[in-house]
């Protein structure tokens, strides 16, 4: 059976590597990568943005006005939520004996630069010295980074189906689907040796775009587990497509509608409170996206990650009970 298996998934490798598309499927992912490490790179050098409450003298706001961009806000609670957001400020507050810079953690340069300036600021204007401290807020990466990459893994678990939906239109139209009904391979055996490339992609594109992005210490192992459980829904749309598609064009334009889902829930999942985020439960990718993004901040632990994947899991069972009949037609 193994062997079997194996011989139908080495003929669909065999097909990928003469396929222009899927050799631009597999090679696409990881110019997106490097093309996210380069903005990221980039993102290093911006200019200083600070926020800063009713307590930072008019003074101390001329003197940063000079080194980037300054927004005062009304107070302290205000600043912190300022600071919170995905773009990269730091606050600044006086508590009548020393300065202090809150950050979120993902602008550790950056502080200490803005550290320097209201240091060289205070040991020329004031007759006692001034302290600086920084106190971070969580974050690790700046949120280019961590979320870029979260979504790319996202996007690149879709993959797998994709090269799935190709190889299986292949090989209507040279009427190979209609051989294999009566070749010795049975039907559970032709199904997993085509879902054998659909979990292989998924996994070399997403651990290639970790080891791109420098994330080559987080912990792998989970990060292969979550890429599993959304490539078996990923799976399961690229048979449903494969089947119900006669030509490629068709295909490749069914299987772009599943990137709507993709986005949607992850940009859900970054820029919605979190009260709101229950609007989002119904879909896997967005779970996938809560796990890759606590694995990414090496937040991530054994249980929340199998809680995740348990319910991706039981979302992709539901989908399979809705298109198990339409696909078992497809294939006859």
């Amino acid at each position: 059976m193994f062997s079997k298996i194996m011989r139908v998934a080495g003929i669909d490798m065999k097909i990928g590597f003469r396929e222009t598309t899927i050799l631009y499927i597999l090679i696409f992912p990881l110019i997106l990568a490097f093309i996210l490490k380069a903005l990221t790179a980039s993102n290093d050098i911006i200019s200083l943005n600070v926020v800063i409450d009713p307590s930072v003298p008019s003074q101390m706001e001329e003197y940063l006005v000079q080194y980037g961009k300054v927004e005062r806000v009304d107070s302290r609670e205000d600043m912190d939520e300022r600071v919170t957001k995905t773009d990269d400020y730091l606050g600044v507050y006086w508590d009548g004996e020393s300065y202090t810079i809150i950050q979120q953690g993902n602008e550790e340069d950056l502080g200490e630069v803005l550290e320097f300036v209201i240091n060289s600021k205070e040991t020329g204007s004031l007759d006692i010295p001034a302290e600086v401290r920084i106190s971070d807020v969580g974050w690790t990466l700046s949120p280019m980074k961590q979320y870029g990459g979260s979504l790319l893994v996202i996007f690149m678990s879709v993959m797998g189906g994709m090269v799935i939906v190709l190889n299986l239109i292949e090989e209507k139209t040279s009427n190979t689907l209609a051989a294999m009904n009566v070749s010795p391979v049975t039907r559970k055996e032709y199904v997993m040796g085509k879902s054998f490339v659909g979990f292989v992609v998924p996994i070399f594109h997403v651990i290639a775009t970790l080891l791109i992005l420098d994330y080559g210490d987080i912990d792998i192992l989970k990060v292969i587990v979550v890429t599993l459980s959304i490539a078996v829904i990923s799976v399961l749309i690229g048979f449903l497509i494969g089947v119900t598609n006669d030509d490629i064009m068709g295909g490749m334009a069914s299987m772009k509608a599943v990137f709507t889902p993709v986005l949607a829930s992850v940009f859900g999942a970054i820029f919605l409170s979190a009260k709101w985020h229950f609007l989002l439960y119904w879909s896997p990718f967005y779970w996938a996206f809560k796990s890759m993004d606590a694995i990414i901040l090496k937040q991530a632990t054994w249980g929340g990650i199998m809680i995740n994947t348990v319910i991706i899991l039981g979302l992709t069972g539901i989908v399979f009970l809705l298109l198990n009949k339409r696909i078992r037609e497809g294939l006859n």
